[in-house]
């Protein structure tokens, strides 16, 4: 005879958790996590979790990015001078000068901002 018995207790999970991080926080960052979990309406688990998976990290600029931001600040720094310069001797005389350097600073930020498009 078989045994038709239904089994007793909760239902078992269709994806259930398996792994476990260890994370550790300090006396602030813990109360943000409990606070931001209350203003959620989630336990600090289920917060952590979704905070962990679902929100976009920045990735760190490459080399080449980090090339790009050395040569605004000094193309930057050039925009200053020749900016002292045309107040001194008429913008007119310097215009060319100034459009180089904007250009190469609009070029430095594509550059930069070439960086988003390669996430996701």
């Amino acid at each position: 005879m078989k045994n038709n018995k239904k089994k007793g207790g909760r239902p078992a999970l269709e994806n259930k958790k398996k792994f476990r991080i260890n994370v550790r926080f300090d006396e602030l960052e813990h109360k943000r996590v409990l606070q931001n979990a209350t203003i959620a309406g989630m336990s600090k688990s289920e917060w952590v979790r979704k905070s962990a998976t679902l929100r976009k990290i920045a990735p760190r600029f490459t080399e080449e990015q980090l090339k790009a931001l050395r040569a605004i600040t000094g193309a930057s720094n050039n925009l200053n001078q020749l900016t002292k310069k045309a107040h001194q001797s008429g913008l007119l005389d310097i215009a060319t000068e100034c459009q180089n350097t904007i250009s190469h600073i609009n070029y430095c930020i594509d550059k930069i901002l070439h960086h988003d498009s390669q996430v996701n």
